[in-house]
C-alpha cells in the first residue's frame, strides 16, 4: 500500500488523482491519500513533538498522522483502520517550500527555516523506508505558473521573492496565462472523485500537457543545479536535496529569489517507466 501525504486538501490530490490516471492507473485500494492541512514547519514541529527523527522506522510517522486526524474531525480518518506501519510500502510527501519572514507568529529566521527542510529532506530520503519529501518552490501553484501558452520558453528564468508567501497564488493568478487548473487537470467532484472527460481529445491533450509540463520542470531543475536546460544523463542529478542546496545556492542566498520549480512533474519523471 502507497501511502502520499499533502500539504493541501484540494489541489495536490487533483494533480495527483489526474497524473495516477494518465500515467500509472494504479488500483485505488492500493493508495491512502492524506492531507496534512498545515505547513512544512508545523510538520517539523510535529514530528519533534512525537520523536519522529529517533525513529528507524516510518512507524512513528503514521501514529503522527493518525493523531492530526483524531484532532481534526472534518477530515477522513482512513488511517485509523491501520494496524501497523509494515502495511504501507511506500511514503511520499508533498509540501511547499513556502519560506516566511520572521514577525510575531512566525518567530523562526530565514536560515533556521531552511534548516528545518534540510533536516527533513535528509530524513525522508527513501521512499520504501521513511519516506521521500517534495518540495514545491515556492507552492504548488507553481505548476500554473506560464506567463506563455506551452511550451513556455521562459520558464527557466522565472524566479519571484523567496519570501513572498501566500502573495504567491496573487501573483499566479495575475500572470499566469492559465487561469485554473483545467489545462493539466480533469475535474473533481465532492466525493474526491475524478470526473473523467467523455472525449477523448481532451483527456489527450491533458497528458499532453503533463509531459510537457514534466520536460520543462525537468530541464529547469537540471538548470538549478547544473546550469544545463537539459534532460539530465542520471536522475539523481536532480534529487530534491541537490535541488535544495543548489536553490540555496544559486538563488536565495545571492539575491533573495527563489526560481520557480514544481514538484509533481518530478515525481512523474523519477516514477514513470518512460
Amino acid at each position: 500500500m502507497i501511502l502520499f501525504v499533502f500539504e493541501g486538501k484540494k489541489q495536490e490530490p487533483r494533480l495527483y488523482k489526474t497524473m495516477d490516471y494518465l500515467f500509472f492507473n494504479r488500483q485505488d485500494e492500493n493508495e491512502i491519500i492524506v492531507s496534512y492541512c498545515s505547513n512544512i514547519y508545523s510538520l517539523y514541529q510535529k514530528m519533534t513533538e512525537y520523536d519522529v527523527f529517533g525513529a528507524s522506522d516510518s512507524f512513528a510517522l503514521i501514529q503522527l498522522l493518525k493523531e492530526e486526524e483524531r484532532a481534526h474531525p472534518e477530515t477522513t480518518n482512513i488511517l485509523q483502520e491501520l494496524s501497523f506501519s509494515d502495511e504501507i510500502s511506500e511514503i511520499y510527501l508533498f509540501f511547499d517550500y513556502d519560506i516566511k519572514q520572521p514577525d510575531a507568529y512566525n518567530r523562526l529566521t530565514i536560515e533556521e527555516q531552511h534548516t528545518r527542510i534540510k533536516e527533513l529532506l535528509c530524513y525522508f530520503n527513501n521512499e520504501t523506508d521513511k519516506g521521500k519529501l517534495y518540495i514545491n518552490y515556492p507552492m504548488v501553484e507553481s505548476i500554473r505558473y506560464f506567463k506563455n501558452s506551452l511550451p513556455d520558453n521562459d520558464y527557466k528564468d522565472y524566479t519571484v521573492k523567496a519570501s513572498i508567501d501566500g502573495a504567491f497564488k496573487a501573483l499566479v493568478n495575475a500572470e499566469s496565462c492559465y487561469k485554473n487548473l483545467d489545462f493539466i487537470c480533469f475535474g473533481i467532484n465532492k466525493s474526491s472523485d475524478l470526473k473523467i472527460p467523455k472525449d477523448p481529445k481532451k483527456i489527450q491533450s491533458i497528458q499532453d500537457n503533463w509531459i510537457t509540463v514534466k520536460e520543462i520542470n525537468i530541464k529547469k531543475a537540471h538548470f538549478i543545479c547544473a546550469d544545463s536546460y537539459s534532460v539530465p544523463q542520471e536522475k539523481s542529478v536532480i534529487s530534491q536535496q541537490h535541488i535544495f542546496d543548489s536553490q540555496l545556492d544559486k538563488y536565495v542566498n545571492p539575491n533573495g529569489r527563489i526560481a520557480i520549480l514544481n514538484a509533481f512533474p518530478l515525481f512523474l519523471y523519477e516514477y514513470y517507466p518512460v
